[in-house]
């Protein structure tokens, strides 16, 4: 039996799925009545993971009209890469003095990883390896402020499935940017911290990669 806050928690992944596989859409209300018949649960979560949400950005609350699925403007995200570029940034750097070579080899393993998955166009296993991959060099900087401000600024968009034109010209831009993290390893493995940080915000989290959240 799951408990008290392992509920919410999962009403929240729920509805974060389906916003993901489109099966929610931008401007969409959210029937709260059809998400408890689903998932066989009572209101109360399901009322607290929508205000969780809307908290973080993903949903809004309208009044009269409920909860809706938040569409996000291009330049917003462009505006969020910023911030993560400098942030992100700042976490490789000060995470330099506490890799060992095992963790640096768990790195690793999870570039090689993200390789299969793009293969394999499994695109939501991708983003979420990537996710990991991030998370560990942020959490690797020993700052759990700096971590809780990171992961707080990407939950205000949720990546949807990809339904783009041309998925050759994706994956293609989907192996670059593992690329990068291969060569982000590098940098970590040289102790170049300038290198590294200048890699981070100015290539890793170039602004102009902010068109790609709006196709996925």
């Amino acid at each position: 039996m799951l408990n008290y806050k392992s509920l919410k928690e999962h009403v929240y992944e729920y509805i974060s799925n389906q916003i993901r596989d489109e099966a929610l859409k931008p401007g969409e209300k959210i029937n709260e009545n059809v998400i408890c018949e689903t998932l066989k649960i009572s209101r109360t979560p399901v009322r607290e993971a929508l205000i969780q949400m809307a908290n973080d950005g993903y949903i809004e609350q309208i009044p009269r009209r409920g909860f809706v699925v938040k569409s996000i403007s291009l330049e917003r995200v462009h505006n969020i890469y910023e911030i993560l570029g400098a942030l992100e940034a700042l976490a490789a750097t000060l995470s330099l003095s506490n890799w060992d070579e095992d963790s640096i080899d768990e790195l690793a393993d999870m570039a090689k990883q993200m390789d299969e998955l793009i293969d394999k166009e499994d695109y939501t296993g991708y983003y979420q390896a990537q996710n990991e991959f991030h998370l560990f060099i942020n959490k690797a900087s020993n700052n759990s402020d700096l971590v809780d401000m990171i992961e707080n600024l990407k939950r205000s968009f949720i990546r949807q499935a990809y339904s783009g034109n041309d998925p050759d010209e994706y994956k293609l831009a989907l192996k670059k940017t593992n690329e990068e993290h291969y060569h982000i390893i590098d940098l970590i493995k040289a102790q170049d911290s300038d290198s590294l940080r200048k890699y981070m915000q100015e290539v890793h989290w170039n602004a102009k990669y902010a068109s790609m959240e709006m196709l996925i």
